[in-house]
């Protein structure tokens, strides 16, 4: 009879020491010991038993097609496959185009019992690809949660991971790579410090000759967007971000995967696991991390690509109905603002009448900017007290680390002595080190927000303003649009009056928030509507 050998071994299994050279020895040992002469070997090596679509497989049952071989000798269930309806369908597919199919640990009989044991096995064999699947998983939730180590060698930019050694049984170190993280500072200082965009930041690169990771010619935006928005270079990774899933739309020439989930989809952030990195991975400072984060943001919101006609306050207006974005309408050579999800909560209105009303508003501000300082001098007794409290926890958190420097002496010596075991020591030590991190991350918080005189923040307003009022009447309409953009966070318009929300930059780079002063104005809009048939009208405007 003539014999075809099929085997297969799993990437994880090839980790413990499995091999597929010892599959095709025992059963060449068990077709000579029939004197069956084999006429091929089919090697799945490194393929997942819980995917049916292998390319050795498939060669095998289309060999089977054309009558090559008799009987297919397969060492036990779990080598033709771990899921039952895979089993069931391949092992009929066989059988039907004359290949009698032969587990070298079973009977070679056809009988309903031997049927029976297949399925069994084949049972046993499912169950155990999810429990190793399971035990997998927990394991590595639990390095992450428990050990806080970094998982993954594929890391992101800027980083090497050494894999871990299996001889000494070190774990895996991520470390820095010195000139990939020189590069990734230059990305993020050019964004914060520029506003420069992802696109122009591809070209600054690109024309540098600095090369990407992979080798690859040039640099891509979405390469580039993946560093910007990684929280791992301000020193947070997460794990459990992404899950495994089915492609939506699965392609041909993806047709052979080593595993069934060969697509991924992002998690609902509540179900991240955050780890903090150590200090000496943190290539970017978490002001400017979050600082780019929202310049990306206003580069998507103000990005002029596919723009037909240029309109003054694009991405700055807010439905006051449904919280929407207020979005460009233009209508018969006339242009409007209109609500993104059309709620009919809040009408439509000219463009004209609702950006002189924001000028007009905004320019008496800067003219007159009591209407800022007000609020501000009335903060000064909260701010007073806040800035005690800080400071008196700022002494709290002194006071307990050095309370905790003498706990550890303490703790030291009662070791040396013979007064605690080592487990005690590492337990105690585990313990101090627990509310001494606690301790540094608050006296970090506390450093991030430094105290500035109420009179300071109220000179520096001042001076902002007066230089702008000094400009505003020579303003061109692009010195317009970037000023609003400069000083208006949104504006909320509610059909018959508008809420402006801004804020006063008082640092010496405007795009750098950490020290600001908001601000909220009313801008009253009066619209005439001599007839009810159309939506927005000419119409005089008061504050």
């Amino acid at each position: 009879m003539r014999a075809a050998l099929y085997v297969r071994v799993s990437t994880e299994e090839q980790r413990e020491g499995q091999t597929i050279d010892s599959q095709v020895a025992e059963l060449e040992r068990f077709a000579n010991a029939q004197n069956w002469p084999i006429i091929g070997t089919y090697k799945d090596d490194g393929w997942s038993g819980g995917v049916m679509e292998r390319p050795e497989l498939d060669r095998l049952r289309d060999d089977a097609q054309k009558g090559l071989f008799d009987a297919v000798l397969i060492n036990d269930v779990d080598r033709l496959a771990r899921d039952v309806a895979h089993l069931g369908v391949i092992k009929r597919d066989l059988e039907r185009k004359g290949s009698k199919v032969i587990f070298r640990k079973l009977p070679t009989d056809t009988s309903p019992t031997s049927n029976l044991m297949v399925n069994i096995l084949g049972s046993f064999a499912e169950f155990e690809r999810e429990l190793i699947s399971d035990r997998t998983r927990r394991g590595r939730r639990h390095k992450v949660e428990g050990r806080k180590q970094y998982l993954g060698s594929n890391t992101a930019y800027g980083f090497h991971y050494i894999l871990m050694n299996r001889r000494t049984g070190s774990a895996g170190i991520l470390e820095l790579n010195s000139m990939e993280a020189a590069v990734v500072r230059r990305i993020f200082e050019w964004v914060d410090r520029e506003g420069l965009s992802a696109r122009r930041v591809v070209k600054r690169l690109n024309e540098l000759g600095i090369p990407p990771r992979k080798g690859a010619a040039k640099w891509a935006k979405s390469s580039l967007l993946r560093i910007l928005r990684s929280e791992m270079y301000a020193g947070v990774w997460h794990y459990n971000k992404f899950q495994g899933c089915e492609p939506k739309h699965p392609q041909s020439s993806a047709r052979y995967r080593k595993r069934t989930k060969s697509s991924v989809r992002q998690r609902p952030r509540t179900e991240w696991l955050p780890l903090e990195l150590s200090e000496s991975l943190r290539i970017v400072p978490r002001g400017r991390w979050e600082r780019v984060q929202r310049q990306l943001d206003r580069n998507a919101t103000f990005s002029p690509r596919n723009e037909k006609h240029v309109y003054l306050l694009k991405g700055l207006v807010q439905c006051g109905g449904c919280g929407k974005r207020f979005v460009g309408d233009p209508n018969h050579g006339k242009f409007y603002y209109r609500c993104s999800a059309r709620c009919g909560l809040v009408r439509t209105v000219r463009e004209s009448l609702l950006d002189a009303a924001v000028q007009k508003a905004v320019s008496q501000v800067m003219l007159s900017p009591d209407t800022i300082l007000e609020p501000l001098r009335q903060m000064e007794d909260l701010k007073a007290e806040e800035q005690e409290q800080q400071r008196a926890m700022a002494a709290k958190a002194s006071r307990e680390m050095e309370r905790l420097t003498r706990e550890e002496g303490r703790i030291l010596e009662a070791y040396r002595t013979g007064v605690i075991s080592p487990a005690q020591l590492g337990q105690q030590l585990e313990s101090l080190k627990a509310e001494r991190d606690a301790f540094v991350t608050q006296q970090a918080e506390l450093s991030r927000n430094p105290n500035i005189s109420p009179e300071q923040v109220g000179g520096a307003v001042v001076d902002y303003c007066a230089e702008a009022a000094t400009n505003l009447r020579e303003f061109t309409t692009d010195q317009w649009r970037e000023f609003l953009r400069t000083v208006v966070q949104r504006v909320e318009f509610r059909g018959t009056h508008a809420k402006i929300v801004g804020r006063i930059p008082i640092g010496e780079n405007p795009t750098q928030s950490e020290s600001e002063v908001p601000f909220q104005i009313p801008a009253r809009i009066k619209i005439s509507t001599p007839t009810r048939a159309r939506l927005c009208h000419s119409a005089t405007m008061a504050e």
